[in-house]
């Protein structure tokens, strides 16, 4: 089952359990109105934790809080007060809110992953345990298929780090800090959005239904994160965003440039690496991360890593 199917399951069988539970509470509309729209409120922030993840989830979850404790202040105000029944239940209804959107939500994304990881066993990269780059390939064509079709926006941001960070470390250490940015990288975007590392050590991270300025905005943030975490110099982490808007003939050119190599041109040698002979100068102008630079995370900031080539 992919997650797309469960995730549709999912939403069908809350949205009838809650419905119903609206049903019946709507019995006596006039003394239970308030819940009616808490139970609402727990589908809404169910449907976000599902569809986008835990960050998503906890933002959901917050302003279902405060969307409930502003409803809760007219009958407050006809109590004269809080009393112990409301506060209960407004402690009640927050614990509900954050356990199905941040709790939930992670439960969701680490479910997602593993679905993911099972119908595309061949589509991640074992050094990064994100997508590889034939899965990048794959979803980018598809984005620009979508774009020219149905005029759905996206955003790829590529992000570039200098080779001097890993340069100079065993192949353990460098795995263990290209799995710790790897990791950063998905636990700071959306459920749905798509994180995968090019053959050349880039990220590729695709961000689905964002226009331009939203994806500059997503790309300074996840550098910025890639930075603190790496202790590393502003000049050794660069990205750079391409929106079909302006960039398709770029966009265009990156799906060629990380297009999956024939097997016959593998097969005679006429490639040495993957897209090693296919990069796009164009591309590369603003890309690139040269010099030294200092490395300060440390090792228990970082996933373990393995020897394993």
């Amino acid at each position: 089952m992919t997650y797309e199917r469960f995730e549709r399951f999912a939403i069908a069988v809350a949205a009838l359990v809650v419905l119903s539970m609206v049903a019946f509470s709507a019995r006596d509309l006039s003394r239970n109105s308030l819940e009616i729209v808490a139970e609402l409120l727990l589908l809404a922030v169910f449907v976000t934790a599902v569809h986008l993840g835990r960050r998503a989830g906890l933002t959901a979850a917050i302003s279902a809080s405060v969307a409930y404790v502003v409803l809760c202040i007219p009958g407050m105000a006809a109590d004269k007060g809080l009393t112990s029944d409301t506060l209960l239940l407004i402690v009640i209804r927050i614990l509900a809110f954050g356990l199905v959107g941040i709790v939930g939500g992670e439960t969701f994304t680490r479910l997602r992953q593993v679905l993911t990881r099972l119908a595309n066993a061949e589509a991640f990269d074992e050094w990064s345990r994100v997508f590889n780059q034939r899965y990048a390939h794959a979803a980018l064509t598809r984005s620009i298929a979508a774009f020219e079709r149905y005029d759905h926006q996206f955003t790829i941001v590529l992000i570039s780090i200098a080779h001097s960070i890993t340069a100079e470390l065993g192949p353990q250490r460098a795995r263990t800090i290209v799995r710790a940015v790897s990791k950063h990288l998905r636990g700071d975007v959306r459920m749905v959005d798509e994180v995968a590392r090019l053959d050349d050590g880039r990220y590729f991270v695709l961000l689905p239904n964002t226009p331009l300025e939203n994806g500059r905005t997503a790309a300074a943030r996840l550098v910025a994160g890639s930075r603190q975490l790496l202790g590393a110099r502003e000049d050794s982490i660069l990205s750079r965003c391409l929106s079909p808007a302006g960039d398709i003939v770029a966009l265009r050119a990156l799906a060629e440039e990380i297009a999956p190599i024939p097997e016959d041109d593998q097969e005679s040698g006429e490639y040495s690496s993957a897209g090693a002979n296919r990069r796009n100068p164009a591309l590369d102008s603003t890309m690139s991360a040269p010099g030294p630079s200092t490395l300060k995370m440390s090792t228990a900031a970082a996933p373990d890593g393995s020897t394993k080539q």
